[in-house]
């Protein structure tokens, strides 16, 4: 892969309409160079060295780009970590489930996916992305757009109560936490709005049964099962197809 190259990955291109979900790119393939990057990136982390080393002696022998280096940081996770993950990963709720959700976390996922930012599913069955919003919300109708399809959402959904945490330090979640409670009053779901200062801790020791999230570091901390309700939405309401990370480490 030649500097500053991002690796050939399958997302959703950038969109031309407000109210149209953007067009997905026709390329179904990884680069090779990431690929090679990937397995060894996986053969170092099982090894136990340092994360960010590993990343930087990877991601620089294949010349990865930020997006190739953030994909790998994002997407793979060592083998033991990969199956502790997916060991709690909920396609689906099971009907009069208490859910908890990572508000921020899920909403971004959607806004990025919107954006055309790149999206995979990692090593740990989740789907992520490669980043890029760091806690700034720029386009406030797209957001407030996927707030209110989250909430469609999870109106068909025979979910018990529902808690969405709001980080409070996110510019404009005072805001945001006023649309969500207007738009799930307005679909009469049973849910709370918080805005908390600590919404990992929250969510990573939560004591009901199931949360929402894809945050790695919070999977790997709870005893609750974990719903992954970006992807849901995004492959029902979308159709959207996600390259798969784990098939290319074998």
């Amino acid at each position: 892969m030649s500097e500053g190259a991002a690796p050939t990955v399958p997302y959703a291109g950038a969109e031309e309409d407000a109210d149209a979900p953007p067009a997905e790119s026709a390329v179904n393939r990884l680069d090779e160079a990431f690929i090679g990057a990937a397995r060894d990136y996986r053969m170092l982390l099982d090894k136990e060295y340092p994360i960010d080393a590993s990343l930087k002696l990877v991601g620089d022998r294949y010349r990865l780009s930020h997006n190739g280096r953030m994909m790998l940081y994002r997407g793979i996770l060592s083998r033991g970590a990969s199956q502790t993950n997916l060991a709690k990963l909920v396609r689906s709720p099971w009907e009069g489930a208490t859910l908890s959700i990572d508000g921020y976390n899920i909403l971004f996922t959607l806004t990025n996916y919107m954006h055309g930012h790149p999206m995979f599913i990692a090593s740990d069955g989740f789907l992520r992305d490669v980043g890029g919003a760091h806690g700034r919300i720029a386009d406030h109708r797209g957001f407030e757009r996927m707030a209110q399809l989250t909430v469609d959402m999870l109106a068909g959904l025979a979910l018990g109560t529902i808690t969405f945490f709001l980080d409070a330090p996110v510019s404009s979640s005072g805001r945001q936490a006023g649309f969500l409670r207007e738009a799930f009053a307005g679909r009469g779901i049973n849910a709370e709005v918080c805005l908390e200062n600590g919404v990992d801790h929250r969510l990573a020791y939560w004591e009901g049964e199931l949360i929402a999230t894809a945050d790695s570091a919070i999977i790997a901390r709870t005893g609750a099962h974990v719903f992954d309700l970006a992807r849901y939405i995004l492959e029902r309401q979308f159709r959207a197809h996600f390259p798969q990370l784990a098939s290319f480490l074998e």
